[in-house]
Parts: C-alpha cells; structure tokens; sequence
C-alpha cells in the first residue's frame, strides 16, 4: 500500500509536491478508504489539470522510481540514469538531483525510501522501517561518504557496497545479491506497484497479449471468469471471450531471420483473443460469431487493456497508477471501474488506484471524498504545483466540484489565449 509519495525537480515539478494517501478528518464514504494497523489509507485518488500542467508527469515520477529500483543494478560504469529528467526552464536548477521520497507498506512492514540523483550518480539513498513513531534505519547512503547501516539490516555490506556503481541503487544491487531483509521492499516496486502510461497502441497491445496468454492457459480459473463477466457486463455486445493459440504457418518468416528472434516473435504472438457476439434471427438468439478484438471498438480494445490489470490489482492488492483512465470510455463505464476500488466486499486486498483525467463528470456522482481529488496547474515560470481539493477554502462537502471546477474556482484549468490566433485567421 502507498502511504505517500514526494517528487522534486522532475519534469516540471520543480519544487517539493507530495501525494498523502492518508485520509483525512472528513467524514463521509467510508468505502473509500481502509485501515491498516491503525491507520487509514484512501483507496483511490483523482488528478485534474489542464494539459500540460504536470499531470501526467507526476504518474511518470512512479514509473521512473520504478525504474531505477528495478534496473539500476544492470546500469554500465559512468552511464546515464535513463529517468534523469530535471526541470529544465531554470537555468540554476537544470543540473540539480531529481528526488523521490515514498512511504509505503508491503508485507504488513511499513518502510520510507529516499533516492536523489543527477545525471550520472546517485547522491542519496536511505531506507528505513516504520513502527508507529519510531524510525529503525535500515541504510543510509550519500555521496562521498561511507554507508552507514542500522541495527536491524542483516546481510552482505562492504561487499555490496564496493560492488555497487555511482550509478546504481544499493537496494537493487543487495537484491541481486539475496539480502533477504530487503526483499520485501524491493517486492513492492517490482511486482506491487503497476504504473501505465497513456495507453497508447504499444501499451494497449502489449497488455493485450498478457491477458491473452493468461486467458488461455489458465482457461478454468478466477482470472477467466472475472475477466468475460467484466467485459459482457459493460454493454460491449460481446457474449464471451477466449483466447487461442495463433497458427503459426501465418507467419512468413524471412529465411535468414535469427531462430532466436523467430522465438520470441512467436512467444510473445502465441496466443490472439477471440471476441463472441450474438447472432440473432426474428429476434431470437440462434448462434454466436467470433471476432478478431482488432475489429472492436476503440473503447472495447482499452477494456480489455484496462479490464485484466484492474482485475489483477483487485485481487493482489496493487497499487496501481493510470494516465488518462476514461480514454475511449464512456464516463458510466469509467464511474463504474472507480467505484470497484471503493467497495469493501471486492477490493478485499486494499487495492489503490492513482489516475489522473479530463472527466470532469466523475466529480458529479459523488463518488470522492474531498482528500481523494487533487489538482495540478502550472505557474508563469512553467513549474507544476499539486494541492488537495479538501484545502481549497469555500469548499464544503455539498458543494458541487464539478460545476466549480469548470467555472474556473477551483484552479487547474487552461488560461486560453486566442486573441493573436484569432487576428491571425481574420487577416488572412
């Protein structure tokens, strides 16, 4: 579970902004958050902003921790940290540290982790254990100095340390070599924490042929059902899905193609999902035709994207972060995978989903807290800043933020400057 997450000089978020899944003294929803060894956590939460105000930067700031935790340790000497990317429209800032702080929990232990780095080297890394007030320091790491490490750490240190690059994480070199005290951590971001880009042709496709493989080899289990009840439940016109194995003699191959190559082309194309709609005559059901889901619709191809990792979230208690959620949907759709993550009865593993979107309509049904929606706007420098919904003075639990916002009270809306472009259509 994430507890909170702090992002500086990333982007454009060039100053301090920090994510607290905590809830808050607001009452109301009690679906929408959870408690977990006394403290409350919010099951889900909201960004608005208008484009380009840092939103989707933000949720990039995951992905690029993520990253760094997993991959670092496979990083060459005195190469590039890929996700070093700095708030570059201030010309004293474009060379400092990027920072990520997180707060989250992953096998009932609660750890804070802290990584700064430039271009080239990591400049800070700490991590520590949480209980209650008390902080238990597991390693502290700082350039130019030595590592320091807690009482509680236990495993491999000078050799881990000499072994480690500038470039590289301790955490994700201890890892690869077996330090069983930080596993559980390195576990969060490697098989709990699932971050999705915008999806694109590439992600949608990608996730396609996850679920697909899951679909056919496991054809009888929890994940199948779920999966067809989610897709036929949200007015596709699809009756059943399944995936089957690809013919493999549709492929010509080039004769001089690497067999390596050809196996993993063939690996990851094994499988392609089926879609089945009803065929009807004087009205009445007499049979079923299958599809290709490349003939689906837009928003039919995002579900099944979005539909097998929600599913997977719900049931393995993800934290799982979305750009864009409602891209191709319609917002009753939208409304209806949101709410899954504030029921009690299904999201039993205290799921969190973090999106950011442009649907304004899903600030009307009621279905956030105030401490659940937040809003992201640039200033006249171009750096992003994020503040809560809940400490916006004037809002009130009754007031419509659907309505404000649109009307421009509640900030992070578009400042639309037509007035050269408009002299520039007339004149012509």
């Amino acid at each position: 579970m994430l507890i909170k997450f702090v992002v500086e000089n990333f982007r454009s978020l060039r100053d301090r902004i920090e994510l607290d899944m905590t809830k808050s003294a607001l009452r109301g929803h009690d679906g929408n958050y959870f408690e977990i060894d006394g403290r409350k956590l919010l099951a889900s939460t909201v960004i608005y902003g208008a484009n380009a105000s840092g939103k989707s930067g933000f949720l990039r700031a995951f992905k690029a921790l993520r990253h760094i935790v997993i991959r670092s340790s496979s990083y060459k000497l005195d190469k590039a940290i890929p996700p070093y990317e700095p708030f570059l429209l201030d010309e004293d800032n474009e060379r400092n540290p990027v920072k990520f702080e997180i707060d989250f929990v992953s096998n009932n232990v609660r750890y804070e982790y802290k990584v700064s780095y430039n271009e080239k080297e990591i400049e800070l890394e700490e991590m520590s254990v949480l209980n209650g007030n008390y902080k238990s320091l597991l390693f502290s790491r700082e350039r130019g100095k030595d590592m320091r490490f807690g009482d509680n750490y236990r495993g491999g240190k000078k050799t881990i340390e000499r072994m480690t690059l500038s470039n590289q994480l301790f955490l994700s070199k201890a890892v690869e070599n077996n330090v069983e005290i930080l596993l559980d951590a390195y576990r969060f971001f490697d098989s709990n924490l699932k971050v999705l880009p915008m999806l694109d042709g590439a992600a949608e496709e990608d996730l396609k042929r996850l679920y697909a493989r899951r679909l056919a080899e496991d054809s009888d289990s929890g994940f199948s059902r779920k999966f067809n009840a989610l897709i036929c439940a949200l007015d596709t016109g699809i009756s059943e899905v399944s995936a089957e194995e690809t013919n493999e003699e549709l492929f010509k191959f080039p004769s001089n193609i690497p067999n390596d190559v050809k196996e993993k082309f063939l690996d990851r194309y094994k499988y392609d999902i089926k879609t089945f709609h009803p065929i009807y005559k004087n009205g009445k059901i007499v049979g079923q035709r299958a599809f290709e889901v490349e003939n689906e619709s837009a928003g039919t191809k995002n579900l099944f994207a979005l539909g097998g990792i929600i599913i997977e979230a719900l049931e393995l208690g993800h934290v799982l972060v979305v750009d864009e959620l409602e891209k191709n949907l319609h917002p009753d759709i939208t409304t209806f995978l949101i709410k899954l993550f504030h029921r009690p009865d299904i999201n039993r593993n205290n799921a969190q989903l973090i999106f950011a979107t442009h649907d304004v309509t899903q600030l009307s049904h009621d279905i956030f807290r105030r401490d659940q929606v937040w809003f992201v706007e640039k200033d006249e420098c171009g750096s992003s800043t994020m503040f809560r919904c809940s400490d916006i003075e004037g809002v009130r639990a009754d007031t419509p933020l659907d309505k404000w916002y649109i009307a421009g009270r509640l900030g992070a809306t578009p400042v639309i400057r037509d007035e050269r472009f408009l002299v520039e259509m007339q004149g012509e």
